[in-house]
């Protein structure tokens, strides 16, 4: 359910990693539209990421312009009900 950059959720990711993979298919099941940014082969990019949430590994997702972290994260967030909420900021 990948879409353009208007969506509310960015997934910043590498091809090859399993929870990259659960939280597209995460948001696919929630019905929310996201963008997938894939940073494979892109060192400077990935490193200016780094610098800006100070976290190394990916997934990294952004709920509009706010970092939640990977998809564990974000798992926990749905859970506990605030995903819903930060979401429906974000969407207007």
């Amino acid at each position: 359910m990948a879409s353009p950059a208007s969506s509310p959720v960015r997934i910043f990711r590498t091809r090859v990693c399993p929870y990259c993979v659960m939280a597209a298919r995460f948001f696919d099941r929630k019905g929310v539209a996201y963008e997938e940014i894939y940073l494979d082969g892109k060192h400077d990019e990935r490193k200016a990421l780094e610098a800006q949430t100070n976290w190394r590994t990916v997934p990294q997702i952004f709920v509009g312009d706010t970092f939640v972290g990977g998809y564990m994260d974000v798992a926990t967030l749905d859970r506990s009900g605030k995903l819903d909420k930060l979401l429906a900021e974000v969407s207007g």
